[in-house]
């Protein structure tokens, strides 16, 4: 499918480093990043407690058909309106987060490459690796930093949830990656290498574009 917007799939289990690497690469190539988190369905309506303790690393805790079509409109070039998620208290707030359109979308998420339907829009499909210590600190930090969670709930949400989704979900997903990066070190060199793939990808498809409006001529 010929469009303006390079689209990139970025997967890789939680705390791999998925969301640093995707704003600094999208920073520097002129792109926008969208989190399939803040797709995550509404659970408005169950209490606080309760909506702490659903999993929320399984395929059906996703709004796939939204994020399919905000996916989609993006790749045509189109303004799209994201949801909001309020992650200190698990909810789907009002509102709309207005995302211009730009030569560059990622799309991170731990089920990036996981969604049979949302693959084919991936111009470019990543996994980042890394191991469970690593992801578990770096989880850890952010979570007790950003979300204002506690350790036990941490503790708690790693061992029932994300590990278990991990190995399920995510971990398979691996095999539909064009390029796996190692993620457990520097994470700035993981930046480089997806600058330089992207870019590298671009150029081919521009060529290949180019050479076949020369064949039609």
């Amino acid at each position: 499918m010929q469009k303006g917007v390079f689209v990139v799939g970025l997967a890789g289990p939680s705390g791999s480093g998925k969301s640093t690497v995707a704003k600094r690469v999208a920073a520097h190539l002129d792109g926008h990043v969208i989190s399939m988190e803040v797709y995550s369905i509404e659970m408005n309506h169950l209490p606080l407690e309760e909506r702490a303790k659903q999993n929320y690393d399984a395929p059906n805790a996703i709004d796939v058909q939204l994020l399919e079509q905000q996916i989609r409109d993006y790749a045509a070039g189109k303004a799209i309106e994201a949801p909001i998620y309020d992650f200190a208290r698990h909810l789907r707030v009002n509102g709309r987060n207005h995302i211009p359109a730009k030569p560059l979308l990622i799309v991170e998420g731990i089920l990036a490459l996981h969604f049979t339907q949302l693959r084919p829009y991936f111009d470019l499909s990543v996994y980042l690796d890394a191991s469970d210590a690593v992801c578990f600190h770096r989880r850890k930090v952010r979570d007790i930093t950003e979300r204002q969670r506690s350790l036990e709930l941490i503790l708690w949400q790693y061992e029932s949830t994300v590990l278990p989704a991990a190995r399920e979900y995510v971990l398979p997903s691996k095999g539909y990656a064009d390029l796996v990066l190692d993620s457990n070190t520097d994470i700035a060199a993981v930046e480089k290498k997806l600058c330089n793939a992207i870019v590298e990808k671009r150029s081919l498809g521009t060529v290949q574009q180019s050479f076949a409006i020369e064949n039609v001529r």
